[in-house]
């Protein structure tokens, strides 16, 4: 058998796209490889904060939920991650709800009478 007089290498640098091809993906493969590795590293290494963590486990600390002066709690409910507070504060009555993982208040919903509401507010049978 005869060896033929060029290698492959010279087949290969006779296609110069084809060649500058391998190239670019070698060097794309090592960058991609060196960020890959630096993040798990960056990873390892960062100590995250207490809240991020906190709320990655679905809890948080003390929320505050800012009342009126002389509110009154009418009553509190569950549904699922939300906790409704129905308060009353001169006649107005006011449901607010909290997002139980993530601690924060979501909104408020005011209920106001065209008349102010007299006797005293008796919270439904608990269910």
């Amino acid at each position: 058998m005869e060896m033929p007089s060029g290698t492959q290498m010279d087949e290969v640098k006779a296609r110069p796209v084809l060649f500058a091809s391998v190239i670019i993906m070698g060097v794309l493969i090592v960058i991609g490889l060196i960020v890959v590795v630096g993040t798990i590293i960056y990873r390892l290494s960062a100590t995250p904060d207490a809240a991020t963590v906190a709320a990655a486990r679905g809890q948080f600390g003390t929320v505050d939920v800012e009342v009126a002066p002389g509110t009154s709690v009418v009553r509190t409910a569950f549904l699922e991650d939300r906790l409704s507070i129905v308060t009353t504060t001169e006649g107005v009555l006011e449901v607010i709800i909290i997002d139980t993982k993530r601690g924060v208040e979501l909104g408020r919903v005011r209920l106001l009478a065209d008349e102010p509401v007299s006797g005293e507010l008796v919270p439904p049978a608990a269910e």
